[in-house]
């Protein structure tokens, strides 16, 4: 396999195994004396492979990876781990777990990326990632960490048993309401000319007004038709027959989970359809999982947290600010400070709000950096390139 450097915002590169002779730009030596891990930059990669390696092994945070044009992609284990990544200035930013076969080709391709990015005298950041990884790169390179974001993971079962006749009164939360101009929501490929403009143009104007609300902040940016051979769509349609909404499933770590890549409501739509579209969707799942014989999850991906606590290289954890180590890595309050005000007036604290609806669990999810710290230029620069 090689490596790939595509031009435009964000990148994809690949880390390649290759004999020494064949060794272009950076390498680095794995546990195995015999394998060398080489960063080769300019080639070519398959775009299908990196398609079916993120349905197969990917998390909700590498399927942003997905828009070639924005990330870039670094590929070792018995495929080549690929790694996503934004730049903007002298930071590079990882997005999610590198993609690998085993848990022990986590730390050789940590340093392998680690390596290349210092090489190019910039300053890596690893954003989006879960406990596993954070402890490599806590732990094992001495880097410190901050819980600033969750992945919020519903139960098709429970949910659907939280909404069912025998689940009324009884259920916390709100779901599924104010339907009554709803014809149906269906499962559709979406893929008449006529559906997918419609679809276009109701996503078009859905961003349109999200714009006016102030600057909207996201890894992504609404690609409906990215990968259609492994993603599953729901439209709902008006009484006239019109798209009113249209929800996207993405799969990740096989079979066994999928992301609510968008879950979108038209302007001037009945409000609760993407209420209604989840709750179908959900339904197609539970009957997967009876055909299938096993569990699968569904989850919004990432979402920020009301607070921000830190993880030093001795694991210790900080809630709020860094104490008086030195090794935290926020050197100031002021980024915290920063991250809290953004959160709230991005109005990332209210998909934490639609999404609670569903009854969803928490899963803590890190921001991880080195030693030298993130600062406040690092969070600027991180701001800038998630700005849609």
């Amino acid at each position: 396999m090689r490596t790939t450097s595509y031009d435009g915002f964000g990148k994809l590169l690949v880390l390649a195994d290759r004999k020494p002779a064949e060794d272009i730009g950076i390498s680095d030596t794995s546990s195995s004396s015999h394998k060398i891990v080489v960063a080769v930059p300019d080639s070519i990669v398959d775009r299908s492979t990196i398609l079916s390696l993120v349905a197969s092994y990917g998390s909700s945070s590498a399927t942003a990876w997905l828009e070639f044009d924005r990330y870039r992609q670094i590929k070792e284990s018995s495929f080549p781990p690929v790694q996503g990544y934004l730049e903007r200035k002298r930071f590079v930013f990882a997005w999610g777990d590198p993609l690998v076969s085993f848990p022990d080709a986590l730390k050789p391709t940590a340093e392998a990326f680690i390596a290349w990015v210092k090489s190019r005298n910039l300053r890596p950041i690893w954003c989006c990632v879960d406990h596993k990884f954070e402890q490599v790169l806590v732990l094992s390179l001495g880097w410190s960490g901050v819980m600033c974001i969750h992945e919020e993971v519903l139960h098709p079962d429970h949910v659907l048993q939280l909404t069912s006749d025998k689940g009324k009164g009884r259920e916390s939360i709100r779901l599924v309401k104010d339907l009554k101009n709803l014809r149906r929501a269906t499962k559709a490929g979406v893929t008449s000319v006529e559906d997918r403009t419609e679809v276009g143009e109701g996503m078009l104007d859905w961003r349109r007004s999200k714009g006016l609300k102030g600057i909207q902040l996201a890894s992504t940016t609404d690609q409906p038709w990215i990968d259609e051979e492994h993603r599953r769509y729901w439209v709902a349609r008006s009484s006239l027959g019109h798209i009113v909404g249209v929800l996207l499933f993405t799969p990740i770590h096989g079979p066994h989970t999928y992301l609510i890549k968008n879950a979108i409501s038209f302007p001037g739509s009945p409000r609760g359809i993407s209420e209604h579209l989840i709750h179908t969707a959900l339904q197609y799942i539970q009957a997967d999982e009876k055909r299938l014989g096993f569990h699968i999850t569904v989850t919004f991906g990432m979402t920020a947290s009301e607070h921000t606590t830190f993880v030093d290289s001795n694991d210790n954890l900080k809630s709020g600010r860094p104490g008086k180590s030195g090794r935290s890595g926020w050197r100031l309050t002021s980024p915290s400070k920063v991250y809290e005000q953004v959160a709230k007036g991005a109005g990332l604290l209210k998909r934490g709000e639609f999404r609670a609806k569903f009854d969803s669990e928490r899963e803590e999810m890190y921001v991880c950096y080195p030693e030298d710290g993130l600062g406040l230029s690092g969070v600027k620069s991180l701001l800038a390139v998630l700005k849609k």
